[in-house]
């Protein structure tokens, strides 16, 4: 996920030496935010955790992704995300909103 804040009202819900994440709720979803500080096989095995443990909290999660960000889009796939809107956003820019949902009912 990345830096982007919808109304910067984000929480921090995970803080690690290796990454911080942080929610941020927009209407009525759930967006994700993960901040990576040192990229490795643990890290890679935590987030997956700690975003497995969101979409279990809250029944899914979504991330704002800039279409033209290769690295991020890389990202998302790894960790189960699926493409569900292109919105403009607050700040008048069009953006990809995908999902990760939590597919146990």
């Amino acid at each position: 996920m990345e830096a982007h804040s919808l109304e910067g009202n984000k929480i921090l819900v995970v803080n690690t030496n290796r990454f911080e994440a942080y929610v941020e709720w927009y209407d009525d979803k759930v967006f994700g935010h993960v901040d990576v500080l040192k990229w490795d096989k643990t890290t890679k095995k935590e987030i997956h955790i700690a975003l497995d443990s969101l979409v279990n909290t809250y029944k899914a999660i979504y991330a704002l992704h800039d279409i033209d960000d290769n690295k991020h889009r890389k990202f998302l796939d790894m960790y189960g995300f699926n493409y569900f809107s292109t919105e403009h956003c607050l700040d008048g820019l069009l953006r990809q909103v995908w999902i990760k949902e939590n597919n146990n009912g």
